[in-house]
């Protein structure tokens, strides 16, 4: 008999002596496009790459660089614990030609390459021209973006959606002094409660088109990472499995289930009914007539706060009564009981579901 000691100690000193596949760095690294145009590419130190993880592709102003941009993206990405893809446009005019898309694809393939990216929370973002193109990619192309944060944009009518299975939420970004906020603001507002986008603002009093707030960024990046797209960008990610129905609502882009069950003094019981008009983000469900609504729920997404899923609750009554919330991606689920006799109080609960990795 042969022995394989010599064979297998051979095999183990051989994978020893093979180098180690490096970690991306962190910080800023610039990436050569194949059109002939760059990215910079910034990825927070600390940032977990054991899970897919958010990105954001930021947008320069019309005559800028993305160079210019990267002190104040940078600290706005570590809060947020996203990835800032800042790719530079064909031309010095700003965005919106098929350069400027191929140029784009290209970024989001290169960064892709590298690094585990969660396709169901690439957002969009922008400053000035690249602020209004990013709206305009969001709206007007079947994208998949997340969310989108435009800066002091101009304002561009859009007649209707391309997708609107998923109206992407945008959050707007003005300064009192900026020619944008007088011409823009205003008509923006109109259009996305038109089109039924979800939309959030920051205005800065005293602040131009140029000389932008730190804070704003932050709090721009903060909104950004805080949503989830249901199947993500170029319909890549698996479907949720969450089918909306008289008793299911459907939250978060159909990615959360809540169902209610009840129980009356006099020991009825029944599942809660939908209550007609529920958006994305909350809903609300009668037990015994529909004119007569006992439970308001809301899913909000609280990863970039702290890692979790936040649950919200409110009901008007004393019938025993248990909200169950599921996951269906990761199949986590999260209950809620109020006793028979007891007035509801309100859940409020920030731990209430993981998965935000």
């Amino acid at each position: 008999m042969h022995s394989r000691t010599p064979f297998v100690l051979s095999v183990v000193l051989l994978l020893l002596s093979l180098p180690l596949a490096a970690a991306p760095p962190t910080g800023w690294t610039r990436v050569d496009l194949p059109s002939g145009s760059y990215l910079w590419r910034y990825l927070p130190p600390g940032l977990d790459l054991s899970h897919p993880v958010p990105a954001v592709l930021f947008l320069h102003g019309s005559g800028g660089i993305p160079d210019k941009y990267r002190a104040f993206v940078s600290g706005a990405a570590d809060r947020a614990g996203l990835v800032a893809i800042l790719p530079k446009s064909s031309t010095d005019l700003g965005w919106g030609n098929a350069q400027d898309e191929t140029i784009v694809a290209e970024s989001l393939a290169a960064v892709r390459a590298e690094l585990p990216i969660d396709p169901r929370r690439v957002s969009i973002a922008g400053h000035s021209a690249g602020g209004a193109w990013a709206y305009l990619l969001a709206y007007t192309t079947k994208s998949g973006y997340s969310a989108v944060f435009s800066m002091a944009a101009r304002f561009y009518q859009i007649d209707a959606l391309a997708d609107p299975s998923y109206r992407t939420p945008i959050r707007l970004y003005y300064g009192t002094e900026d020619p944008n906020y007088l011409a823009a603001y205003e008509p923006l507002k109109r259009q996305w409660t038109r089109l039924g986008v979800p939309w959030e603002d920051e205005v800065q009093p005293g602040y131009g088109h140029n000389n932008l707030p730190t804070v704003s960024m932050a709090n721009g990046f903060l909104f950004l990472a805080s949503k989830t797209h249901p199947t993500g960008i170029d319909g890549e990610a698996e479907p949720v499995a969450c089918t909306a129905g008289p008793n299911v609502l459907c939250l978060g882009g159909g990615r959360f289930q809540a169902e209610v069950t009840w129980k009356d003094f006099q020991g009825n019981t029944g599942k809660g009914s939908l209550v007609p008009g529920a958006s994305d983000a909350s809903g609300l469900f009668w037990f015994f007539a529909p004119d007569n609504w006992e439970l308001l729920v809301k899913v909000i997404d609280g990863c970039a706060l702290n890692g979790h899923h936040w649950v919200f609750a409110a009901a008007t009554t004393n019938v025993e009564y248990t909200l169950k919330v599921t996951d269906t991606r990761t199949g986590e689920v999260a209950t809620w009981t109020n006793p028979l006799g007891r007035s509801s109080p309100a859940v409020t609960d920030t731990d209430a579901l993981g998965g935000c990795n």
